[in-house]
């Protein structure tokens, strides 16, 4: 069976390959039939066994190809119609989430039960999340909720980057279709949602941390404040702010006892006693309650992922089918993708199958501790398996990970576990009933919290806990090879105690060697963040940013979401970071970096070291030196904030990049005349200044520059027409190639101080 499950898990990955997705339907279909009809011919001729496997894994590859192309196909039919996208539409939607309100708008996510006039059947009635500006003193939708709303939708965009978050897939992982607006509305119905009750409840109540006690219980996190996010991901402690397996385990034990409690205490004749197969009743109990429980969560992917392996497992336990640890791991993965066939591009999935698949490595591959505290002698050492199994991965996806993480959950997760979890489901419990002592049984399931945040805060602080190998002048790629080849020195099987040195010792120092890619050329990455613009420029495993690109009023922050991933992406140290100007869409993630990186030198706008002609400085090798603006115009209100901003010109050897800011016309024509030559401006390339506006770009600038190469930092926004067609008029009349970020995502010009080239990651996706 388990090359089945193989070859079918295989076919279900296989529809990444391609986008053709009505053609694979009709040519999986037509397959099955024809090997359907293969097999039926092979059986009933008695030919060889050999022949009829050949046959039937074909089938079962070809039935893992149309399931994965059939659930894309429904996606499809889930869709906004296009011809609805960037058009204002009126349509009935139904609360499906808990909206959240931010400083100028709310955020709402729910299903549409009517567009434009159109009654949706329920199989075809998409998601969407729509935003609410201006709402401040309307009330906040909530789910379960109907309303009627005129609205303006739009399909959501990525940034796309080296390891920026996927916007756009995200959303579709979570079923939402598209994006919108509302320009207005009224509510139909007042009914609301039993996951809406409780978490007005918690959020009523009168709580200190509201946000864990949601996260727990229902699955919601948008009370946890930032500073708790961070604590508990840097303590090893951020899977039990989830609905995990831990916790739908110790709701199906609870859940067991329960029964069982009931069925002793009960008056039950002993005939009956005897005919009901207490064992089986009980597990179908506790699986009725695990999935009552994920309800309570909505059904999140993430939940919905760990209900499907916790089901698989308790299935095996219920039928007493022994397998080796690897044989179940394959069925857990494929029951998820059969559920899920996009699970393997969300990150969570390969973090919970890497836990799932530590903890069966733990049952193989050592033996029970036995003697008095075995439990606690257990627990420790799958602590250890953990942090040494999840660290690549860890690291991977958050740049490092907690050396304290086995000692903080030993201590910490007991009380989740046996005391915060279940005070806290039984208040869920009680809000049924209205009951007052609901927000009792809260703040008795939150009491130990308030002893463990000072601990936790410290240990998060301290120096030594999270170990995020910056040090290592290596790529990003062979820190994972380096961590991955010490995880398997560490759990491979050895007959000797010399092998396991030798692993040690070789596998490490080979991922270096192959994986090390520094090659001391500089790199300069204009980023692909929308209408805003954040430059980083690479060299020997250092950078320095030019502008930290935008802030929207949600809180959501590109430097969070495209330039520490980037960093953490390609194992970078950022050092030294100029600010062009204070506009949102250039300096919005300051704070967020300040914050991230200490250490960082910062200069320009807002800075103790501002902008100054003539100011010049060397940094790993390259030589900087700023244009604009002189000393006439730096701190006054002659020219705009834009035509103050930092020109800088930097060199390395003999190549060159021209970095103007959002300078329009009247400071260009300023600047060209504050150069004793006007070579001094000459360029290899030129960052177009403004995002391409009309008001930028003049002719004599390009003239003076006299670039090889030009690139343009600018998104799709309904406000602006960038870049103009006037700037690209101009453009072409220099004859040489322009490049923009809306088209082909991140730009990277790769330079050895002589010859330069282009690079563009994600021309073609």
């Amino acid at each position: 069976m388990d090359r089945w499950l193989l070859v079918f898990i295989g076919g279900i990955l296989s529809a990444s390959l391609h986008s053709d997705i009505k053609f694979w339907l009709i040519v999986s279909t037509i397959a099955l039939l024809l090997l359907a009809i293969a097999y039926a011919f092979l059986y009933f001729r008695q030919r060889e066994v050999k022949q009829r496997t050949i046959v039937l894994l074909m089938m079962v590859l070809f039935c893992g190809i149309l399931w994965a192309n059939a659930n894309l196909y429904w996606q499809n039919l889930r869709a906004v119609p296009d011809r609805l996208i960037d058009r204002e539409t009126q349509l009935t939607l139904v609360v499906d989430e808990i909206s959240r309100r931010y400083p100028f708008h709310i955020r709402m996510t729910g299903r549409v039960e009517v567009l434009s006039g159109k009654i949706l059947p329920f199989w075809q009635q998409p998601r969407v999340q729509l935003n609410w500006y201006n709402s401040q003193h309307k009330q906040v939708p909530k789910a379960g909720e109907r309303w009627q709303l005129e609205v303006k939708l739009k399909q959501a965009t990525d940034y796309r980057n080296q390891g920026s978050f996927r916007y756009r897939q995200y959303l579709l992982r979570n079923n939402i279709y598209a994006l919108g607006t509302v320009k207005g509305g009224e509510k139909l119905t007042r009914s609301i949602s039993f996951r809406q009750k409780i978490f007005n409840g918690i959020e009523q109540a009168d709580l200190s941390e509201p946000g864990i006690l949601a996260a727990l219980t229902i699955g919601e996190r948008s009370l946890l404040t930032s500073a708790t996010r961070e604590i508990w991901q840097k303590t090893g402690l951020a899977h039990s702010l989830a609905i995990s397996g831990l916790h739908l385990g110790m709701v199906a034990g609870a859940a067991v006892l329960f029964f069982r409690f009931c069925f002793y205490c009960f008056p039950i004749s002993l005939q009956t006693r005897e005919r009901l197969n207490i064992r089986l009743w009980s597990l179908a109990f506790a699986a009725m309650a695990v999935t009552g429980y994920a309800g309570l969560a909505d059904f999140s992917i993430s939940t919905v992922r760990a209900l499907t392996m916790f089901l698989v497992v308790l299935l095996h336990i219920v039928l007493n089918l022994k397998l080796n640890p690897l044989s179940l791991l394959l069925r857990v993965v494929a029951a998820v993708l059969v559920v899920d066939v996009f699970a393997w591009q969300d990150p969570g999935f390969w973090l919970s199958i890497t836990a799932v698949a530590a903890l069966f490595l733990a049952s193989w591959r050592w033996s029970k501790s036995r003697g008095r505290f075995s439990a606690v002698k257990s627990l420790w050492s799958i602590q250890w398996l953990l942090l040494v199994v999840m660290s690549p991965l860890s690291f991977l996806l958050f740049g490092g990970f907690s050396l304290f993480a086995p000692v903080v959950n030993l201590l910490v997760l007991p009380v989740i576990s046996f005391w915060l979890l279940p005070l806290a489901l039984i208040g869920t419990v009680l809000v049924l009933f209205d009951s007052g002592f609901a927000v009792l049984f809260w703040q008795l399931a939150e009491f130990p919290v308030s002893y463990l945040n000072p601990l936790l805060e410290a240990v998060a602080g301290h120096p030594a806990n999270w170990l995020e190998l910056n040090q290592w002048p290596i790529t990003r790629a062979a820190r994972f090879a380096a961590l991955f080849a010490l995880a398997a020195a560490l759990l491979l099987p050895v007959s000797r105690g010399w092998h396991r040195l030798g692993l040690l010792l070789c596998l490490p120092v080979a991922a270096f060697l192959f994986f090390n890619q520094r090659d001391g050329k500089l790199r300069l990455h204009v980023l692909d963040v929308g209408q805003s613009q954040a430059v980083v420029l690479e060299k020997d495993g250092k950078a320095m940013l030019i502008d930290t690109g935008i802030e929207f009023n949600s809180g959501f922050s590109v430097a969070e979401s495209v330039i520490e991933p980037f960093l953490n992406y390609h194992g970078l140290r950022p050092e030294l970071v100029f600010i062009s100007h204070g506009d949102r869409d250039h300096n919005g993630g300051r704070d967020f970096l300040k914050q991230r990186y200490p250490q960082l030198e910062w200069r320009g706008d807002a800075s103790d070291k501002p902008c100054r002609a003539g100011d010049t400085g060397e940094w790993n090798s390259m030589q900087w030196k700023v244009l604009w603006p002189t000393p006439a115009y730096q701190n006054t209100n002659r020219l705009s904030k834009n035509n103050r901003s930092c020109v800088l010109r930097i060199s390395y050897k003999n190549f060159s990049m021209f970095l103007p800011g959002d300078i329009e016309m009247t400071a260009e024509q300023l600047l060209l005349k504050s150069l004793h030559k006007q070579s001094e401006a000459n360029s290899n390339v030129l960052l177009i200044p403004h995002h391409g506006s009309k008001t930028s770009t003049s002719w004599p600038l390009l003239q003076a520059v006299n670039a090889d190469v030009y690139l343009i930092s600018y998104g799709k926004h309904s406000g602006y027409d960038f870049p103009h067609r006037y700037t690209l008029e101009r453009l072409s009349r220099t004859q040489n190639p322009w490049f923009g970020t809306r088209d082909s995502g991140q730009l990277t010009i790769v330079s050895d101080g002589n010859t330069w080239s282009l690079e563009l990651p994600f021309e073609n996706r």
